[in-house]
């Protein structure tokens, strides 16, 4: 089995989600300007828009196109962007002055690195599932 290059940048997408989300609890402070949170996103949306229509031949659930690490990868950064996502949302944290703390800062770059690895993990999988004409 071998990843198509769209899973390849998905997986480029996912680390460096990783590396911004480790950053910012590691730190206390986020890794990246506000505008950097923003373009992962726009980057991890542009991959799931290419995966709809760079693979628009059928479903292909006997011979996926992912390796078992591949799967699991793509999971962990699916259900554990979603929950980076919705957790500042869900309690809050990100409800003080943004310029003053940079803890709501690193929360709140949390939150769109959480969103991001969410696509880029869905592109994986909706990719190595999906298979062109």
């Amino acid at each position: 089995m071998k990843l198509v290059p769209l899973q390849w940048a998905a997986l480029v997408v996912v680390v460096l989600d990783a590396v911004v989300v480790l950053s910012s609890f590691a730190t206390g402070s986020p890794l990246l300007p506000r505008s950097a949170n923003l373009v992962l996103t726009v980057i991890s949306l542009a991959l799931m828009v290419a995966a709809v229509f760079l693979t628009r031949g059928g479903f292909n659930f006997d011979d996926p196109t992912l390796p078992a690490w591949a799967v699991a990868v793509a999971v962990v950064a699916l259900l554990g962007g979603a929950l980076l996502f919705a957790l500042p949302l869900l309690t809050g944290t990100t409800a003080g002055s943004l310029e003053q703390d940079p803890a709501v800062l690193a929360a709140n770059q949390r939150g769109w690195a959480g969103l991001a690895a969410a696509f880029a993990g869905g592109t994986v999988l909706y990719a190595g599932v999906r298979h062109p004409k």
